[in-house]
């Protein structure tokens, strides 16, 4: 009985410490951290308020201040870094100095937005188009 309570003790003061390290993240870690955590696929973009399915099959995933592609047409190249802007872990900046509004982030789904300010057809559905950008990402299976 009295290891019971032994390791009783040892798992509730495991949760606790967990618990607390996950509160002394700052946004800008919370945010990194749902970034990291999967790969995401994106399932609907608008563009100035319009549906397009100019991006479909474009998938985005997260490093350490990196990130890659694939189908990502002109405004999401194959790979590059990012930083965050201030400390509220809603904004990033990618190396190419396009600056990306995080709408919202869970584990489950990523919504971006961003102004993206050139048309390029360049080969059909590698293009991009003119406007602001609403992208929503889901936890790629």
């Amino acid at each position: 009985m009295r290891a019971v309570n032994i390791l009783t003790a040892v798992f509730v003061l495991l949760s606790i410490s967990g618990c607390e390290k996950e509160e002394n993240l700052t946004p800008n870690e919370k945010t990194e951290e749902l970034l990291m955590a999967q790969v995401w696929e994106l399932s609907e973009v608008k563009i100035d308020g319009v549906i397009s399915d100019l991006y479909s099959g474009l998938t985005l995933s997260f490093g350490s201040k990196t990130y890659s592609t694939t189908n990502g047409g002109k405004v999401w190249p194959a790979s590059g870094n990012w930083e965050f802007i201030g400390e509220k872990g809603d904004k990033i900046l990618r190396d190419d100095g396009l600056q990306i509004a995080i709408i919202s982030a869970s584990a489950s789904q990523l919504v971006l937005s961003f102004t993206w300010n050139s048309t390029v057809y360049d080969g059909g559905r590698t293009g991009s188009l003119k406007g602001l950008h609403q992208m929503t990402f889901k936890r790629k299976n």
